[in-house]
């Protein structure tokens, strides 16, 4: 009996997916909504599903199984979110503005915007602290560690009441002593406060891209700590018989012990792993470039692989935080099936980036919700059936998403009401294609010369009109796409990332 099956769950914003395989090769979907507030209640309530389909009781599900694995948008919805816990720097003195200093210069397409704002900052001026000592480019120490500053920080920072702290220190790469004894003194004065030290979490020259990763690293480690506690200890109360696997950035698997330490290399765990899957389904046709867009019910994501390769970035300034740490590389934006529709100021319509998400979710599914969304949108224009059945357990309320499209878009505009939701779905492919573009055109690639992979839940809508746009003749729409980022995971394998300077 052991080893029948492999399960693949992954915690969307509006919807929690599973893929159940089974080792004779057959592949089953269900889908849950969604509960941020605890993650283990999506994942009940769509183990329930599987337990009523196969006539067989959840842990006999799950002690049947080789391998559970967990993609989650825990850490990047608290970055996303700023809610993260609080966090201190200690940093080599003069160093302390380093983090805001950014290099001298902004993101991307707002270096020269003088009224593009100031990123936030994880940690605040008033828990940044100077540490004396230095390490020199060759590693050797010119200054001693001045541990009366650690300790000093220490006590103010136990007053801030911080549960996390950040060491980084100049050149520890070439020589951690520092870092490490400041760390030591950290674990002594302050226990049961997460600390994590740059030449651990990014052993790489560049001072601000180790600091910022550190930093982020010990932001969201906490958050995902208490995340992987719950989801371990609710598979080890069912019997699992191995520990949960959970999805990295990197394309990759890796244990919750090492998910606990590094949450920074789960930002993107989600949808990191479609391209996996994309080319698992391109393969049988000889496909070996594509483009995957994932359309859930929060957001809209999308990632490329060319000659077979995925594509991995680095360095890269994500949600405004510099990240080091090799990450697929995935554009997202606000352009889910939850995604809001509204009037702005001006009087123009504008779909995004916020969401209706799994709670109370657009108002076609009768949770309390009342603003019109790109899933209303869909139902008033057809592409939707009326009181079709959602996720196994969403009926859609298409009078619900009339009344919100009419209040909230048609007349404030003074339009058909048909009129009203064709904008929502023209303005929300056109964000798309804009994206799309960005991975493809502002990259060096025709994005002519890939196949379109349809993913998500609400991408069968809009993969038609977003192919037309940008020129794609070839698409592929599998009979997985609904939860084709958790497919992706139980194909995937172990993978972990070293660096050295």
């Amino acid at each position: 009996m052991n080893n029948d099956f492999r399960i693949g769950v992954d915690a969307g914003g509006t919807f929690t997916d599973f893929v159940l395989a089974e080792k004779t090769g057959d592949v089953h979907l269900f889908k849950a909504p969604s509960t941020p507030e605890d993650g283990t209640l999506a994942i009940a309530n769509g183990l329930q599903q599987i337990a009523t389909q196969f006539d067989r009781p959840i842990e006999e599900i799950i002690q049947a199984c080789d391998l559970c694995i967990n993609g989650t948008t825990v850490a990047l919805n608290a970055l996303i979110q700023m809610k993260g816990v609080k966090v201190g720097l200690l940093c080599t003195a003069g160093h302390e503005d380093s983090i805001e200093i950014r290099l001298g210069h902004k993101e991307e397409g707002h270096r020269y915007d003088a009224s593009y704002p100031p990123a936030p900052q994880i940690a605040t001026r008033d828990r940044r602290f100077p540490i004396r000592g230095r390490i020199l480019a060759d590693g050797t120490e010119h200054e001693p560690l001045n541990e009366q500053d650690v300790l000093d920080a220490i006590r103010a920072l136990k007053e801030k009441d911080v549960q996390a702290i950040a060491i980084s220190f100049v050149w520890s790469i070439r020589n951690t002593q520092h870092e490490q004894r400041a760390k030591e003194l950290v674990e002594q004065h302050m226990p049961g406060v997460f600390v994590c030290c740059g030449s651990d979490v990014y052993p790489q020259i560049k001072e601000y891209t180790r600091t910022s990763t550190t930093l982020v690293n010990a932001y969201l480690s906490p958050v995902m700590a208490s995340y992987v506690h719950k989801i371990d200890d609710y598979f080890k109360a069912l019997g699992a018989e191995q520990p949960v696997r959970y999805f990295q950035s990197n394309g990759g698997l890796a244990v919750g012990s090492i998910m606990r330490e590094r949450a920074v290399n789960a930002n993107n765990s989600g949808p990191a792993s479609a391209p996996q899957a994309g080319l698992y389904i391109a393969s049988p046709f000889g496909i070996n470039d594509i483009i995957t867009v994932d359309m859930g019910g929060t957001s809209f994501d999308i990632t490329m692989a060319k000659s077979g390769r995925t594509s991995l970035n680095r360095d890269i300034d994500f949600l405004r935080n510099r990240i080091g740490v090799p990450m697929i590389h995935v554009e997202t934006l606000g352009a889910g099936g939850g995604s809001i529709g509204h009037v702005n100021t001006f009087g123009m319509l504008e779909v995004g980036p916020q969401s209706a998400g799994a709670t109370p979710g657009p108002a076609c599914y009768g949770k309390g919700g009342d603003l019109p969304t790109v899933t209303d949108a869909n139902l008033v224009l057809g592409y939707l059936q009326p009181n079709a059945v959602l996720g196994g357990s969403v009926t859609l309320d298409k009078d619900k998403a009339v009344q919100a499209v009419q209040t909230h878009i048609a007349d404030p505009l003074n339009i058909e009401l048909d009129h009203a939701a064709f904008g929502i779905s023209a303005i929300v492919n056109q964000n798309m294609s804009n994206a799309i573009r960005r991975i493809t055109i502002e990259k060096g690639y025709d994005p002519r010369d890939f196949a379109l992979v349809c993913a998500g839940g609400a991408a069968g809508m809009h993969i038609i009109a977003l192919a037309e746009e940008m020129g794609i003749g070839t698409i592929l729409i599998p009979k997985i796409a609904s939860c084709l980022c958790a497919f992706g995971q139980i194909i995937s394998d172990i993978k972990y990332n070293y660096l050295a300077t």
